[in-house]
């Protein structure tokens, strides 16, 4: 059985402490409210929380000049029920998602929840999701039919399918099979069968994804939605849900020495906040709130390619998502 029908205004547990924290800064024009996603970022992974952490100048000058949220909690510990949360602001026992979703699955993030994404366009909002979905690519459950004007991203994590190239991942996969079906080589810990989908709106514009190019594709449809939305004279929010820190990583070029991959690909996606950060200052007309956070803890079983924990080494941080999450009004923050 479904939830009851959720009222359009109870979906906003996140709004009011966005606003919140730009009401300072807001007299008459609605504020623009940017929401990235990290994917399985560590605690430790962030300078700003742990100082041995050198990859990540932008978000530590961002936690500087904002707001720091030093006991912030992820609603779970996997990817489909924690963005099902964040976007409709009940946890997985009342909006019906308590597990990921599949390639081969149906459904998705139940059509009787109206998300954060809905509420805002009602309210005039031009709307964008840029990045991964994970909340069901069939139908009705599509990002379009969820209250977003613009979509452009992958449907499920980037290692739910085979890619232009393997990446960094424990244990290996092998890039997409170029011959034959029959030459295909079954491999129960990694997707042959299925090459990763790149969707604009609904349709498909490159697949297998080419990873190493990614990152840069994101933030280039990210500027352009607020490039267009600040054209329109509409305020917008969009999500940007990161294909970092998951795995497989893929930085773009070899990663310089005493780094590790995994810390080429943080400093990689610590740019591109810096660069959203910059593209928000200039074209949000002073009223936009960037809002950073992750959906859950590290994948401790990927070893050197998983994020670090920072002094949380128990059992319960390994099992539980677990981060300090920030925002900051652009131009000028406050603590």
């Amino acid at each position: 059985m479904g939830t009851p029908p959720l009222s359009p205004w109870a979906v906003l547990v996140l709004t009011p402490v966005l606003v919140g924290l730009w009401a300072p800064y807001v007299v008459s024009r609605k504020p623009n409210f940017i929401v990235i996603l990290a994917d399985d970022v560590g605690w430790g992974d962030l300078g700003a929380n742990w100082a041995q952490t050198k990859e990540t100048p932008h978000l530590d000058q961002l936690a500087a000049e904002g707001t720091r949220f030093v006991d912030f909690h992820s609603a779970a510990s996997t990817c489909s029920p924690s963005r099902a949360s964040l976007l409709t602001g009940r946890l997985g026992v009342r909006n019906g998602v308590t597990h990921n979703f599949a390639i081969s699955s149906l459904g998705g993030l139940p059509l009787n929840e109206t998300t954060l994404a809905k509420v805002l366009r009602e309210a005039g909002y031009s709307t964008g999701a840029i990045g991964k979905w994970h909340l069901g690519h069939h139908g009705h459950h599509h990002p379009n039919s969820r209250g977003f004007d613009y979509y452009f991203g992958i449907p499920y994590s980037h290692d739910m399918g085979c890619t232009d190239s393997p990446g960094y991942n424990v244990p290996p996969c092998p890039p997409c099979p170029r011959h034959s079906t029959a030459a295909r080589v079954a491999r129960k810990d990694c997707y042959t069968e299925v090459a990763l989908p790149l969707f604009e709106n609904v349709t498909i514009v490159q697949q297998p994804v080419e990873l190493g190019s990614l990152a840069r594709r994101y933030a280039e449809e990210a500027e352009r939605f607020i490039q267009r939305a600040s054209d329109s004279g509409r305020p917008f929010f969009l999500y940007l849900a990161l294909a970092h820190m998951h795995v497989p990583l893929a930085p773009p070029l070899p990663p310089a020495p005493g780094r590790g991959v995994y810390g080429a690909s943080l400093g990689e996606m610590d740019a591109l906040v810096g660069r959203m950060k910059e593209v928000a200052d200039s074209l949000g007309k002073g009223s936009t709130l960037l809002w950073f956070t992750g959906d859950n803890g590290p994948w401790a079983q990927k070893c050197e390619l998983a994020g670090r924990l920072g002094p949380f080494v128990g059992a319960w941080q390994r099992q539980r998502g677990n981060l300090a999450a920030w925002g900051a009004p652009s131009p000028r923050g406050h603590r």
